[in-house]
């Protein structure tokens, strides 16, 4: 059976002490009069001072999560159940319980795994507000056909099926009426909330089934696609991906996902596809890294008659570069000298130097903060991998 993790509700009420069973503080919202509310009944005197965000989140609901109630409809599931996203997470994909579960659904680790949801390093479906619609209405119809009741799926849902025994136990009864004294204030607060939402006439707020920012499009990729791979080729804020797709955990846009990108940055990343994918398999084997031999410089002790037109000549590098490596202000040179020199093959207008890595995780971000510096560059001098705070870069500059 799949059973949600058991939720400690006196925890919770003490770790929120409004009636909301999220952080209705964390949420960003309008704070709009316009909506169906216009009072709200004695028996729900907790959420009268929240008359504002109700509205506003109902206003989310009917422009953002409209395909909800048809998905619900689609499997003969009550209309009510449309309403605990608003009630568990205020329709915020980024949220967070106190234990851990998240999305709009407040997802179990457990249930979503249950329900095929993938979560790993790289992607955490419970934050796809579409994929957890679906995983959340697959445990909904579970609930039902257990507990044909509506109120004992909603509280279910919203703690667990253990706690839905417990309080039976308890009561010594299945009758809602009966046994509802016992069930947490919090939670029975919010299931009337529910109905009560249910019961009011939003016909003239239904949805007007807005679609996305012309300037986005959804996109779905053929490989998987490192963040530092696309920097390569297009410096870009990443973490505007991760905010429009907040189910994406790491710094990767995992193949056959469906994601919001901008037009202008999925048609390029499409069109690039793969000469990206090229870039990135020669980054993660460290194809572009330089052996240390090649940033040692080779001494060259001078000899009686040496001059340095003749030493460039020899090692196939300028008089100019020979003097820049030495520091040196004039072509003069003595026996005994050591002169120091590097292949040819680097780049001296650059010169290498370390960096302390602060709070950047990735290439990508120390590559976007200095324009004379690339990823590939970053790759020359360095092994591939996830930066750690105060570990030190060699970093090229000019």
């Amino acid at each position: 059976m799949a059973f949600n993790l058991l939720i400690n509700s006196f925890f919770i009420s003490q770790n929120n002490p409004d009636c909301f069973l999220f952080e209705v503080s964390q949420l960003k919202l309008k704070n709009s009069n316009k909506g169906p509310i216009k009072a709200i009944p004695e028996e729900l005197n907790c959420f009268k001072p929240f008359k504002k965000q109700l509205n506003e989140l109902l206003n989310i609901r009917r422009n953002q999560f409209y395909y909800v109630d048809s998905i619900l409809r689609e499997k003969k599931l009550p209309n009510s159940f449309g309403f605990l996203p608003l009630v568990l997470s205020g329709y915020n994909s980024s949220h967070t319980s106190d234990l851990y579960s998240k999305g709009i659904w407040a997802l179990s680790y457990i249930t979503a795994l249950k329900k095929e949801l993938q979560i790993n390093s790289h992607i955490d479906q419970r934050m796809n507000n579409r994929l957890a619609t679906y995983a959340a209405v697959q445990q909904l119809k579970f609930l039902m056909e257990n507990y044909k009741s509506e109120n004992w799926t909603l509280l279910a849902f919203i703690t667990s099926p253990s706690y839905v025994s417990n309080i039976f136990k308890e009561s010594k009864s299945k009758k809602w009426e009966v046994a509802k004294e016992f069930i947490d204030r919090k939670y029975l607060q919010n299931i009337q909330l529910i109905n009560w939402l249910n019961q009011l006439d939003l016909k003239a707020f239904t949805n007007n089934n807005k679609t996305l920012n012309k300037n986005y499009q959804k996109f779905s990729l053929s490989e998987n696609i490192l963040f530092d791979a696309i920097a390569q080729f297009k410096i870009i804020d990443f973490n505007q991906i991760n905010n429009q797709n907040p189910f994406l955990t790491g710094q990767m846009i995992p193949k056959n996902q469906s994601i919001v990108l901008k037009k202008e940055l999925g048609n390029f990343i499409l069109q690039n596809q793969s000469k990206i994918i090229a870039f990135q398999d020669s980054m993660i084997n460290n194809l572009f890294l330089m052996e240390e031999s090649a940033n040692k410089p080779l001494i060259h002790i001078i000899e009686f008659g040496d001059v340095l037109g003749q030493i460039a000549i020899d090692y196939d590098v300028s008089v100019s570069q020979i003097m820049k490596w030495n520091n040196l202000s004039s072509t003069m040179i003595y026996q005994g000298q050591k002169l120091k020199l590097f292949s040819n093959q680097i780049d001296t207008n650059f010169k290498i130097h370390l960096y302390t890595v602060s709070k950047e995780k990735y290439f990508w971000e120390v590559a976007s903060n200095r324009a004379e510096t690339s990823v590939k560059t970053i790759c020359k001098y360095n092994i591939y991998q996830e930066l750690k705070q105060n570990q030190q870069l060699k970093i090229t500059n000019k």
